[in-house]
């Protein structure tokens, strides 16, 4: 059996807690690769669930996907401890003429990813 790593298409990047939306649950995007991403929420998402993963702050950049995965975690915070659903979630399929665009913001975000890891390498 292989293990997760192994399973994934592409390299995932942990993020710097993204805001994002899951069609309409607000989240955090907390990693992303090439191929989907991983969202914490507060509200459930039933997995083979498709949705919509949205950045708001990126102009409303809409990515249509399928939730893989859902499970319950503990978070610990400065308010104490909360339950949240964190989700992986898979790219899915688009138009031929929407990839360019959907390609290069997605390598756009993970290039910002990696130079902030190349900066805390060196400090």
């Amino acid at each position: 059996m292989a293990s997760g790593k192994e399973r994934r298409r592409a390299e995932r990047l942990p993020t710097a807690s993204i805001p994002v939306q899951l069609s309409d649950v607000n989240g955090e995007l907390i990693d992303l690769s090439l191929s989907g991403a991983a969202v914490i929420h507060r509200s459930p998402v039933r997995p083979g669930t498709p949705c919509t993963l949205v950045f708001p702050s990126y102009g409303g950049f809409y990515i249509p996907c399928q939730v893989l995965r859902s499970v319950v975690q503990v978070r610990k915070g400065e308010r104490g401890s909360e339950y949240v659903f964190r989700s992986a979630i898979q790219f899915s399929p688009i138009p031929a003429e929407q990839e360019p665009s959907l390609f290069e913001f997605i390598n756009l975000q993970i290039e910002r990813l990696r130079e902030k890891q190349r900066e805390a390498r060196g400090k």
